[in-house]
C-alpha cells in the first residue's frame, strides 16, 4: 500500500535537529506548514476500555516549579514504555531520578485506573541528550530519535491488562491488515487530563531509517511516548511503536501541534521488553504477538 506521505515526514534525518517543546519536553520543529494548521482530527475519549485503560500520564517532577508530563503505556504488570527525552532535565543536563517519576494509568479528569511510583528505568543503549551531544540549545540529534525510548519499572504491579507489542518490519499500516486501524492516543497539552485519539491515521515502520517510524497522525506536545497502535476489527490491539516527535510543528500557545511525526519502531525496544517483562507478562494473561 502506498500512502500519501507528506514530504516533511520522510525528511526527518535530513533536518539538523528537532527542538524540544517548551512545556512538555517533546521534540518538535519550529517551522509551520505553509497553510497553517489543518482541522484537528483528535477526539477526546473516556479511557474505560482496554487498551486505553493501560495508557496513562508519565508525570515528572524536576523541581518545585518544574513539572512535565508525557504519555506512557503499560506493557507488563510492572513496566511502562515511554519516550526517553521525557526523563531528561535540560536545566541540570542529566537524567531525573526514579523517585521523580509517577505513572497514572487511564486518567480521566480526577479518575484513573491505577497509579504507581517508579523504582528504576532502563534507557536505550547509546542515547545521549547532554548539551555537548546536541546540535543546539534544546535540540536533539537526529541519530538519537531511534533511541528515544525508556522502560520504567514500577514499585508494585498494576492490576491492569498490559498492551502487547508487535514487530512489523518495513510495514505500511494499516495496509495488509484487513479491517485494522492505526491510532495514536495520548495526553496532549491542550487536554492534559483526558486522553485524545486520532483513529484512522497511518504509519510506516522502519522509515526514515531502520528502528524508526513515521506517522501521519495528529498530535501535540504531551503525546511524546504515546503508543502507535494497530486496532484489529475483532477488538485486538498491539503497539507497533511510540510517537516521540512532530515534524513541521505549528506553535499553539506554549505547545506544538502537527499532523505528522516520527518515533521509535517496536523492533528497537522489543528485545529489552522480552527480557524485562517476559515471565510476568505471560502470567498476566496478555497476548504477545510474535
Amino acid at each position: 500500500m502506498i500512502l500519501p506521505w507528506k514530504r516533511e515526514a520522510i525528511r526527518t534525518l535530513a533536518a539538523c535537529a528537532l527542538a524540544f517543546g517548551p512545556i512538555v519536553p517533546g521534540p518538535a520543529s519550529a517551522q509551520a506548514p505553509p497553510h497553517g494548521p489543518q482541522p484537528d482530527k483528535r477526539v477526546p475519549m473516556e479511557p474505560t476500555a482496554w487498551p486505553f485503560t493501560a495508557i496513562g500520564r508519565v508525570n515528572v517532577v524536576q523541581g518545585p516549579a518544574h513539572r512535565s508530563h508525557c504519555t506512557g503505556t503499560l506493557v507488563g504488570p510492572r513496566h511502562v514504555l515511554t519516550a526517553a527525552h521525557c526523563l531528561f532535565d535540560a536545566r541540570l543536563d542529566t537524567w531525573v531520578k526514579p523517585h521523580q517519576i509517577h505513572f497514572v494509568a487511564g486518567q480521566a479528569r480526577d479518575l484513573n485506573t491505577g497509579t504507581a511510583e517508579v523504582e528504576a528505568f532502563r534507557l536505550a543503549p547509546g542515547i545521549d541528550l547532554r548539551s555537548a551531544a546536541r546540535p543546539g540549545r534544546d535540540r536533539i540529534a537526529p541519530e538519537m530519535i531511534g533511541r528515544d525510548w525508556v522502560v520504567l519499572t514500577l514499585r508494585q504491579p498494576m492490576a491492569l491488562k498490559p498492551v502487547p507489542w508487535l514487530v512489523l518490519p518495513n510495514a505500511d499500516l494499516p495496509g495488509g491488515r484487513p479491517g485494522a486501524a492505526v491510532a495514536l492516543a495520548g495526553y496532549a497539552a491542550d487536554r492534559p487530563y483526558l486522553p485524545v485519539i486520532h483513529r484512522g491515521c497511518a504509519a510506516r515502520i522502519d522509515a526514515p531509517a531502520a528502528g524508526m517510524l513515521s506517522d501521519l497522525c495528529e498530535s501535540m506536545s504531551g503525546e511524546s511516548g504515546a503508543p502507535v497502535l494497530v486496532l484489529d476489527a475483532d477488538g485486538g490491539a498491539a503497539l507497533v511503536g511510540i510517537h516521540t516527535a512532530v515534524t513541521q510543528g505549528v506553535r499553539v500557545g506554549n505547545a506544538y501541534r502537527s499532523a505528522s511525526g516520527v518515533g521509535v519502531a517496536a523492533s528497537s525496544f522489543a528485545g529489552a521488553l522480552d527480557e524485562m517483562t517476559g515471565p510476568e507478562t505471560m502470567k498476566s494473561g496478555a497476548v504477545r504477538p510474535r
